[in-house]
């Protein structure tokens, strides 16, 4: 079963939703998607009981995490979302493999009675129950602590407007050291014993050190090939203590000298604003098909016709400094994509009505010639407003 959010549905998922095949809670967002009258809508008691009888599910957005643990009859699913979501409860869970590692979890009104001076930097603020990137911080010196908590005060109220609590939550934060290392982003799933399925893996690539952007994440045969074991062995062993089965994750983590340390993991979804379609383009498969069906990618097969190429989305956010929302800009979409060898998919957003990007591309690119990817990573976009 599917649950479909008011934020961002793609061509691709409405069009493999019209067959009918796999049913759909019957909500605003899906009848607002649903124009031909072909998705299998099914109403609450219906989808009660499709929950009851084992019936997978996955959502597009964690704004649907309220209602799920509200009608998941099962306890299981609903304290593995409970630990995936409280960033500061998945650092517990996780402690004794990283006992050296630090976190502190801290309500919001008392981030400014804090003493700076007492504090190891670099580490990274954030929201205990965060997405997107919103309220995420690097923090190296105390100008950066400062300038982090104005933003904060000047923008909290735009996110509780703007996300759920279940998906934005302001009300704690939590400070963790630095994790070093190359970043990962990781679509995958627990089956039915528990074991993990890994569906895509995303190189989230940086600009510099204090970058915490989502500007862009690539993946290729090499980057999934290099990965793929190791990434499977640490989330089997991490669901020693989690206990999910039959559950879709996006999980971040980095890898430092061989060493995986988690970030975060995000339960019922794979990457947002259906980012995850790029396995579509880069695979030639659905992840949220291949996870309601139960099916494992035959990637020695699939990497056959694509080597040497890298698979790239790049989340198109603009300059920090342009007033939200956005009404008065004008992206130049057709400019964008002619500095690209092959655009796959170019998503628009109306950031005029408060959409929080220009858009999403899906780009494949020579492995041999990626100037085209460092550039767009610097870029701040101004070169593509009129």
């Amino acid at each position: 079963m599917i649950i479909l959010d008011q934020q961002y549905v793609s061509r691709e998922l409405r069009d493999w939703l019209n067959s009918g095949r796999v049913p759909v809670l019957r909500n605003a967002a899906a009848l607002a998607v649903d124009t031909e009258g072909r998705f299998r809508l099914v109403s609450d008691d219906e989808a009660d009981a499709l929950l009851a009888a084992g019936e997978r599910i996955y959502t597009t957005c964690e704004n649907s995490l309220s209602w799920i643990c509200a009608h998941a009859s099962g306890k299981a699913l609903r304290d593995g979302i409970a630990i995936c979501k409280d960033k500061a409860a998945f650092r517990r869970m996780l402690a004794a493999q990283y006992p050296d590692f630090f976190f502190l979890e801290v309500p919001a009104d008392e981030l400014e009675k804090l003493d700076f001076d007492t504090l190891k930097t670099p580490f990274i603020l954030k929201p205990s129950v965060g997405f997107f990137s919103v309220g995420v911080y690097t923090i190296a010196s105390r100008a950066d602590w400062d300038a982090a908590l104005a933003d904060i005060r000047r923008s909290s109220a735009r996110w509780s407007a703007d996300y759920d609590a279940s998906v934005v939550g302001t009300s704690s934060f939590i400070l963790e050291e630095y994790i070093r290392g190359d970043e990962y982003a990781v679509d995958f799933y627990y089956d039915s014993e528990g074991r993990a399925v890994i569906l895509n893996i995303f190189h989230h690539e940086f600009a510099s050190f204090e970058d915490v952007s989502d500007r862009l994440y690539v993946t290729s045969a090499d980057i999934i090939r290099d990965h793929l074991e190791a990434f499977t062995v640490f989330f089997d062993r991490m669901n020693e203590q989690m206990g999910a089965r039959d559950m879709p994750l996006h999980m971040e983590l980095r890898v430092d000298g061989g060493r995986i340390i988690p970030i975060e993991a995000n339960p019922l979804r794979f990457a947002g604003w259906c980012v995850t379609d790029l396995s579509l383009y880069a695979w030639g498969f659905r992840t949220y098909d291949l996870y309601l069906r139960d099916q494992r990618p035959d990637w020695d097969s699939i990497f056959e016709s694509r080597e040497g190429r890298l698979y790239s989305a790049v989340i198109l956010d603009p300059p920090a400094d342009l007033e939200y929302p956005l009404r008065e800009a004008d992206f130049d979409y057709e400019r964008l994509c002619a500095d690209f060898q092959n655009v796959l998919e170019l998503r628009r957003i109306d950031y005029r009505n408060g959409g929080p990007v220009f858009g999403f591309v899906f780009a494949e690119t020579r492995a041999d010639e990626r100037g085209e990817l460092d550039r767009i990573l610097l870029s701040d976009l101004r070169e593509y407003l009129r």
